[in-house]
């Protein structure tokens, strides 16, 4: 297959957007976890949604690094 196979190109550019939604959805999944326990030990709902915001941030911040460059 040449470089320029446009199956080839397909395939790297799905796989990019399913390591993008793994990145997304494990900083929510990891920092939200995070979150959930210090609430839980704290008895303040606060920090789960801060966690969860945290995730969310560093994961696109992390998906427009790695991905957002030409």
């Amino acid at each position: 297959m040449s470089p320029d196979d446009p199956d080839d190109v397909r395939q790297t550019d799905q796989n990019g957007a399913w390591d993008a939604f793994a990145l997304v959805a494990s900083g929510v999944a990891v920092w939200g976890g995070v979150g959930w326990l210090v609430s839980e030990w704290l008895n303040s709902r606060v920090f789960l949604v801060l966690g969860l915001l945290v995730g969310m941030g560093a994961a696109l911040y992390l998906v427009w690094v790695r991905y957002g460059k030409p």
